[in-house]
């Protein structure tokens, strides 16, 4: 039985590219961990874990403004994009969703910010409008129409799952909203990633 919802995704998969072997995935995971380690040198998570207070240390540390704008998902969207803006970063992410996934999303998109990966833009700023019809047209441009290669989307949903692990480690629990079995799986399935 197939199910007749569509989960949310990231943006920057570009269509065609969702499957088959990456190349270098073993220099990939490294990197990826080499990454997490350096950044959480130098941007310790806060606890008890707050998305809020970490993006505040992260945007100190790289001299550099990141918006946080929430944005209504709807079945087929993308859940989270990035947008590299001349003085600051834009990220957009699911705003009804448990705070965990929405932790989860900034952490994917911010991974993207972190390795700097570019993409090509795929549609017109007045698609990009239909989108999402609430944002102003200059903070959307092109927002939601970036892709990047799978190679790109597997090291930032990697280094979010990195994130997201050491922000959940054991002592203390995630505050507000996730719960030792959700903290437990975020470690398991970085086990299995890394």
């Amino acid at each position: 039985m197939t199910s007749s919802v569509i989960a949310p995704r990231c943006t920057r998969l570009a269509h065609g590219d969702r499957g088959g072997p990456i190349d270098g995935l073993r220099d990939l995971r490294a990197g990826a961990r080499a990454r997490v380690r350096t950044v959480l040198a130098a941007v310790p998570v806060p606890r008890p874990w707050s998305m809020n207070v970490w993006v505040d240390r992260l945007e100190a540390w790289r001299g550099r403004e990141i918006d946080l704008v929430p944005v209504e998902y709807r079945p087929g969207r993308p859940s989270g994009a990035w947008q590299a803006r001349p003085d600051y970063d834009l990220i957009a992410y699911v705003e009804h969703t448990s705070a965990l996934h929405q932790d989860h999303i900034i952490a994917h998109e911010l991974a993207h910010v972190l390795c700097a990966h570019t993409g090509t833009c795929q549609m017109s700023e007045s698609e990009a409008a239909q989108l999402a019809p609430d944002l102003a047209p200059q903070a959307l441009s092109h927002l939601l129409t970036r892709v990047t290669t799978g190679t790109d989307e597997y090291e930032a949903e990697l280094i979010a799952v990195l994130l997201m692990s050491a922000a959940t480690s054991e002592p203390p629990a995630v505050q507000p909203g996730a719960s030792g079995r959700a903290a437990d799986q975020a470690r398991r399935l970085a086990a299995l990633l890394g």
